[in-house]
């Protein structure tokens, strides 16, 4: 299949009882540079499981028969914005939905994948492993001692569980502990090497914790030694970034890569030619949807992106 766009799953800035939901965007062609919304705005899935609300979107395309699933963090913030309960006594599941068009969807399931001690479960990626016929989901959880009155928080690490259905997963087993807060992993494939981008909180000489996204270069997603490449990307054009979304471009001229700046103006794309030799450089010209905070970006057919647009009235 020839793929011709991109669709953004995205949840939404705001503190409304729907911004915590999953909406759509389709670009209008090869370059991200304008889109289109879908139901103009309004959520294109609600969860209506685990907490009520939803963030962090990842659209997969299953290669064994063109089946789609999106898995999401359980999470709706908006209700207390109580971030201490979030990550000490959050949810210890994801929420997955999975289609067969793009266009109709099925009702949401909530898929346990922390550990026992875990106080949440953030923004899960899959990533298709062909030689063992299975998915590898990738999260991150804080953890706690049984016992432990979670009083005091801690770092946030990663983890990976295995599935073949996203119904049945394997136990969660440690993927990167850093001593300190890496969340929002995400990788990209390209030209036989495994691109890792990460929210990673690593410290300065004085202390204080990175607010921006590293991108690390390396042989699989578990090889051992990640080469570092940037432990800032993003500045200093933005103040700030988490969320990363990359993806190879569809036309050949390299890979795409949203950085959210939250608090701030939401999704920026960048671009580069090359990841492993090439900067990334920032696209302000892009029209990307208002508000939008992170997600994914899926490649898709042009016959797809009219299927969705044809169903939603907006072609």
């Amino acid at each position: 299949m020839t793929f011709d766009r991109y669709l953004f799953a995205y949840f939404r800035n705001g503190t409304d009882v729907d911004a915590e939901q999953i909406r759509f965007a389709i670009s209008d062609d090869a370059t991200a540079r304008r889109w289109t919304v879908l139901r103009a705005g309004q959520p294109f899935l609600r969860s209506s499981v685990g907490e009520g609300g939803v963030r962090d979107p990842y659209l997969i395309r299953d290669p064994r028969g063109g089946r789609f699933f999106l898995v999401a963090t359980d999470l709706h913030a908006a209700i207390d914005d109580d971030w201490a309960r979030a990550v000490r006594h959050g949810s210890r599941s994801i929420v997955v939905w999975s289609s067969d068009d793009l266009v109709t969807w099925s009702a949401p399931w909530l898929a346990p994948v922390a550990v026992a001690g875990a106080g949440n479960a953030w923004a899960p990626k899959a990533y298709w492993d062909a030689s063992a016929q299975l998915w590898h989901v990738v999260f991150a959880s804080s953890v706690y001692d049984e016992g432990d009155d979670r009083e005091i928080a801690t770092h946030q690490r990663l983890f990976v569980t295995d599935t073949v259905d996203f119904e049945a997963f394997s136990p969660a087993r440690l993927y990167l502990d850093r001593g300190h807060d890496v969340i929002d992993v995400a990788l990209l494939e390209m030209n036989g090497i495994t691109h890792r981008f990460s929210a990673d909180s690593w410290l300065d000489d004085d202390g204080v914790a990175s607010c921006y996204v590293s991108q690390e270069r390396g042989n699989g997603i578990f090889d051992p030694d990640f080469t570092l490449v940037s432990r800032e990307l993003g500045r200093p054009t933005l103040s700030r970034a988490e969320g990363p979304a990359p993806v190879v471009a569809v036309d050949g001229s390299g890979a795409f890569l949203l950085l959210d700046e939250f608090e701030q103006r939401g999704c920026q794309l960048f671009h580069c030619t090359d990841p492993a030799r090439d900067v990334w450089r920032h696209v302000p010209e892009a029209a990307l949807p208002a508000g939008a905070r992170h997600g994914s970006l899926l490649p898709i057919s042009d016959a797809e992106a009219h299927r969705l647009l044809d169903a939603d009235g907006a072609a």
